[in-house]
């Protein structure tokens, strides 16, 4: 699975951030984001070291939704870590 943070260079030759990864139904995603515009972003299935684009559009729909969350928990995490 990569890791938050992690950087990519993709086949565009665009460097990439891995903003979030998430497992759905046994299957790991990445939301990745360009390090230059930070405009052009992409959310794909990582398999076997292999990143493919998810263009499905009820998918991407629930992996939205579920980035989301995931983000939103993160934030909160980093939130009450700097409260203490």
């Amino acid at each position: 699975m990569l890791e938050q943070g992690e950087l990519l260079l993709l086949s565009n030759d665009k460097e990439y951030v891995v903003v979030s990864s998430i497992a759905y139904q046994n299957n790991n995603y990445v939301y990745l984001l360009d390090t230059e515009t930070y405009k052009d972003y992409k959310l794909c299935l990582f398999e076997d070291d292999v990143l493919k684009i998810v263009d499905d559009e009820n998918l991407l729909k629930v992996l939205i939704t579920k980035f989301n969350k995931d983000l939103k928990e993160n934030l909160s995490k980093i939130i009450n870590e700097d409260a203490i």
